[in-house]
């Protein structure tokens, strides 16, 4: 269980260190976070169903699907320090099966929806999701779909312009967001790690990976899925440490701002030992195989 603390030191040349390891105890002095007091109070999400739901559809319950919804609109309030006050909260569409979602899509949208499993529609402010058969995943599948696209609906509220790759990792965490006796946890993501194993000696370089351009990025994706397994890890191992998570919760503040700037320029204000460090943190973790942490409590 990952709650990493940052240390900071000074060698014997005068030159200041940061790490999540110190490298002498006696010298190292750990580095608070400052953070205000969250209040947060659970939004009204409204969940619309649509179509004649089979029996086992049915279990999907609105109060699950309600509190799912609120834990990601609380990861970002809690975690990411975004304050959702006066903000509409996204609407939850539910179709009964693909074949509705489809034309749902078609008529919303102008476009197919065969290769989603859900999908956040800015215009209506809603998220349209159809009931996940057992070869998807199922229930906890759709659960899982809802949550994502929610992530989607936020940064959408808070900024304009945003990295793919950072967009679709942050939604990815979503997928296995869970509060466990009142402290958010997301856990590792067994098929983003099980694909970049797979194509672990394809996989771009860190630092070239986040120069990619959003649509060479979505392109790409769609043959392997890899772009968006790679996502997934990286802002997985990022947010398991206290540096990592301050270099996404920065990445965000600044593209709330408006920053129009790719996240490779701007690695060395924000993590600590800079492009260098971000590469080398990535590919370390990537090579010992990627199984710590099981799961990172907030």
């Amino acid at each position: 269980m990952a709650q990493a603390q940052i240390y900071r030191w000074v060698d014997d040349k005068g030159q200041v260190h940061f790490s999540d390891k110190p490298v002498d105890k006696a010298k190292a002095e750990v580095v608070n976070i400052e953070t205000s007091p969250s209040s947060w109070q659970p939004l009204d999400i409204e969940v619309i169903r649509q179509g004649n739901f089979a029996a086992d559809a049915a279990q999907l319950g609105t109060a699950r699907i309600q509190r799912d919804v609120n834990n990601v609109y609380r990861f970002y309030d809690q975690v990411m320090y975004f304050d959702f006050y006066r903000k509409v909260p996204v609407k939850i569409h539910l179709l009964a099966d693909q074949d509705q979602y489809m034309r749902f899509v078609r008529d919303v949208m102008k476009n197919d929806g065969s290769m989603s499993k859900g999908v956040f529609i800015p215009a209506l402010n809603e998220i349209a999701v159809f009931i996940h058969p057992p070869e998807l995943g199922g229930i906890e599948s759709t659960y899982a779909t809802i949550r994502h696209e929610a992530s989607h609906a936020i940064l959408f509220s808070l900024a304009s312009l945003m990295p793919v790759w950072l967009n679709e990792g942050m939604a990815e965490q979503m997928e296995t967001l869970t509060d466990d006796g009142g402290q958010l946890q997301i856990a590792m993501h067994a098929e983003n790690k099980a694909v970049c194993q797979h194509y672990q000696t394809q996989l771009p370089d860190a630092l070239e990976y986040t120069r990619i351009r959003g649509d060479v990025w979505q392109q790409t994706n769609r043959q392997t899925g890899m772009n968006q397994a790679m996502a997934g890890q990286m802002v997985y191992q990022l947010l398991a440490k206290n540096y990592g998570r301050s270099l996404i919760t920065r990445l965000l503040q600044d593209y709330h701002r408006g920053v129009n700037r790719r996240v490779y320029y701007l690695l060395d204000e924000h993590y600590i030992g800079g492009k260098e460090a971000f590469r080398i943190h990535w590919q370390q973790w990537l090579n010992s195989g990627m199984n710590q942490p099981a799961a990172i409590r907030f």
